[in-house]
């Protein structure tokens, strides 16, 4: 069951439709777990997967990105279970083209 929390608006995310919900990210890995562990600003998000702060808002924008929540005006965070799944599931994909590649020839 995905789990529905309130997002950003589009003052939030430039770019991002104000009439969108969760729908958008529905598919998402990290829409089926639990939104648990700390709370992590975006400053915080942006440290941890190595990308700029337009980086990381055009790959929410995509729905490539697990969405920050809306804590109050001007404050939202990312829930840290969120952020270690996108980690753990690019790690993965990563793994996979590796492995499915063709070897490379000397």
């Amino acid at each position: 069951m995905p789990w529905h929390v309130p997002l950003c608006t589009s003052m939030d995310i430039p770019g991002l439709e104000e009439n969108m919900t969760t729908a958008f990210i529905s598919e998402s890995l990290w829409t089926e777990v639990p939104p648990t562990g700390r709370l992590l600003r975006p400053a915080e998000v942006c440290e941890r997967v190595g990308l700029s702060r337009s980086q990381v808002y055009e790959l929410i924008r995509r729905g490539e990105f697990p969405p920050f929540i809306k804590l109050s005006p001007g404050t939202s965070a990312m829930p840290e279970a969120w952020l270690d799944q996108f980690i753990v599931a690019k790690a993965r994909d990563a793994v996979s083209d590796t492995q499915s590649s063709p070897p490379i020839k000397t």
